[in-house]
């Protein structure tokens, strides 16, 4: 009986042991990302959404975000640090009444806009600000609408940096985006 018993309390550690190890019971948000690195690039996918990036960007989840916001990615330390926020969320109007609402919105924010282009991401229509917020620091932000989901993409360099600084990392993650 005893052996039984011993053997049992083995099995039953072995399997803790395995889940322990596997990540199961961790509340890590970076057990649900995804990550391989090659050729001098970092590829990310979770919460429906896939690209690259280049391999100084990592994970970052931001506090105290409600609403469409899934993550961030961030190159740099502190204070100092670029950012590229993910956001998705329900949206039941087209991609252009969304733009034209948001070009109308830019003057009473008091933002400064820089420039703006259509584009494609992940084989869809997008549009893409650039601009000057009320504080006059840069950011872009890029939209793009697939079956009644508003996707935006909204790149921040760090202070005292401009866009150029953050912009051929954009064009990585727009040109390797994916819905999955």
């Amino acid at each position: 009986m005893l052996p039984r018993i011993i053997s049992s309390m083995g099995l039953v550690f072995l399997i803790f042991s395995v889940v322990v190890v596997s990540g199961c019971t961790s509340d890590n948000e970076l057990d649900n990302v995804y990550k391989t690195e090659s050729d001098g690039l970092k590829h990310f996918a979770s919460d429906g959404i896939s690209f690259d990036s280049p391999n100084n960007w990592t994970y970052y989840k931001m506090d105290n975000n409600e609403g469409d916001y899934l993550f961030s990615i961030g190159r740099g330390n502190g204070e100092e640090r670029d950012f590229i926020h993910f956001h998705a969320g329900k949206y039941d109007r087209t991609l252009s009444e969304h733009i034209s609402s948001e070009k109308k919105e830019i003057p009473l924010r008091k933002w400064t806009m820089l420039s703006e282009k259509e584009l494609t991401v992940g084989g869809l229509p997008a549009y893409q600000i650039s601009a000057l917020n009320q504080e006059n620091k840069p950011l872009i932000k890029t939209w793009f609408i697939q079956n009644g989901t508003m996707y935006t993409i909204h790149a921040v360099p760090g202070p005292d940096k401009n866009l150029t600084s953050i912009e051929k990392d954009l064009e990585i993650v727009i040109s390797s985006f994916k819905i999955i």
